[in-house]
């Protein structure tokens, strides 16, 4: 069979940035004349983000599997202050990925010029990558989009891009709707107030996620980071126009190893299922008074817990959180020490090392997709705290339509000047219910634990999406 190369281009964000490994992973392990190039970019001034993508390379899980099948080509990171104009982190990856296209183009024609073995036979780009599409475009090259988010939020996209272009509809409207939305990719109601800022903002939405979405309908087909069982309403939902979409998930990005972690020997220590663990992604921070009550409704709720706690980012590090120095500064005073036998305040932790241990019981969480994945996986419930990005709809999915978490709050956004306090009372309600060991939640969370595995499985709803996937840019 002739041997083929395919590209991989993520985004320069850390939450894209592992799960195309996953997918190098699948690929080549399946199908042994298939070798996977990943090409990482660095975002400037994400010191965890970069440590963790140069850390890809050694990854024990890619160690482990046909590693001399998948490649890394690491580009240097560009000098922040060459960004001034573009402080906010998304237009920063934008502007990233931007310049690294004459450099991505210039690699793709080495590999299209002459008898190259392996050849290059697909380039995957990342949803935020997609003026990559291009230089498939240019070269002849089967181009995807790998959607690392939900198939109900790629349905969203695409809905309002058809409303903005067809039916000349104002997206940014849509939040000041007097009834609940009926969005086809979603299988409940969609209240206005869950709608994320970055669709409903007119400068977000016109000038990156129209564009993207319009790009979605260029590619030769659409890799989603769901499985059938998880999504059936969502996957149903597309129209002709859209190209095909391929679940290959659950992929879950692998975990920098962590050795001799403080937190994991302390967890070793305690009870199944009764640690509560609070993490809130890598941009994941709040302010003072939203700590307070937080704090104090972790100390009611009496249970188990590691929490994340890190601090708001400072301007020179453009939206970046960063670890405390110390904790006390923020918490309520003695928080700390009447809290030290059953607890731990932590900076950043290994997130999939955590939820992977026995001990974990609940899981509050910003809904992040890759969170979510990693959480179904390993079978901990969620419980809501959406932030930022498409984090809304991904809760309001989960608690409404999925029965797969319980809500401490759906509308939640970080962006927003006048976001409402969440209280300590409803804190404390939701972290109850998340620990309940009999609640239905729990149950249906099991269940689905069970379903992602098979998925993966030979025979599995993934496993053969995979082979048409394959079989779509083989036999073109």
């Amino acid at each position: 069979m002739e041997k083929l190369e395919v590209f991989i281009i993520p985004t320069p964000l850390m939450g894209h940035a592992g799960q195309p490994v996953d997918l190098a992973r699948m690929l080549v392990n399946r199908f042994h004349h298939i070798t996977a190039t990943i090409l990482v970019m660095k975002l400037p001034g994400d010191t965890v983000g970069t440590d963790y993508t140069d850390s890809l390379t050694s990854s024990q899980k890619i160690n482990n599997d046909h590693h001399d099948r998948i490649n890394f080509i690491h580009f240097p990171p560009m000098d922040i202050d060459l960004f001034a104009g573009f402080p906010p982190v998304s237009a920063l990856a934008d502007e990233v990925t931007e310049r690294h296209k004459p450099i991505i183009r210039n690699l793709v024609a080495s590999r299209s010029n002459g008898p190259a073995v392996p050849r290059l036979g697909a380039l995957i780009v990342d949803m935020f990558c997609t003026t990559m599409l291009d230089v498939g475009k240019e070269f002849g090259i089967p181009s995807y989009v790998f959607f690392t988010s939900n198939a109900a939020f790629l349905g969203i996209m695409l809905h309002f891009q058809t409303l903005h272009d067809e039916q000349d509809q104002e997206i940014s409207e849509l939040a000041n709707s007097n009834t609940e939305l009926m969005i086809p990719s979603y299988g409940s109601p969609v209240p206005p107030g869950v709608l994320p800022f970055v669709l409903i903002d007119k400068e977000s939405w016109s000038k990156r996620f129209l564009r993207h979405s319009r790009k979605y309908r260029e590619a030769k087909g659409i890799i989603v980071n769901t499985f059938q069982e998880l999504e059936p309403h969502a996957l149903l939902s597309f129209d002709d126009k859209t190209p095909p979409v391929y679940t290959l998930g659950p992929m879950l990005k692998p975990e920098k190893t962590t050795t001799n972690s403080e937190v994991l020997q302390w967890l070793d220590g305690q009870p199944k299922s009764t640690v509560l663990f609070l993490c809130f992604g890598s941009r994941g921070w709040f302010n003072g008074d939203q700590v307070k009550e937080l704090a104090i409704a972790i100390e009611r709720s009496g249970y188990r817990f590691i929490w994340s706690l890190r601090r708001p980012p400072s301007e020179d590090v453009k939206g970046f959180p960063v670890d405390y120095t110390d904790y006390n500064e923020v918490l309520p005073d003695g928080f700390l020490e009447r809290t030290a036998n059953r607890g731990k305040v932590v900076g950043w932790v290994p997130q999939t090392e955590l939820l992977a241990h026995v001990a974990v019981g609940g899981f509050v969480s910003h809904c992040g997709w890759n969170s979510i994945l990693e959480s179904l996986w390993y079978g901990v419930p969620i419980a809501t705290w959406p932030m930022y990005a498409e984090q809304q709809l991904d809760a309001l999915q989960l608690v409404k339509e999925l029965g797969l978490a319980v809500e401490i709050c759906l509308d939640y956004q970080k962006l927003n000047k006048n976001q409402r306090l969440i209280s300590a009372s409803d804190i404390e309600k939701g972290i109850r219910a998340v620990m309940d060991s009999n609640s239905t939640v729990r149950a249906n969370v099991t269940e689905m634990k069970a379903k992602s595995r098979m998925a993966l499985e030979e025979g599995g709803s993934s496993s053969a999406s995979l082979k048409r996937f394959v079989d779509d840019f083989m036999y073109m």
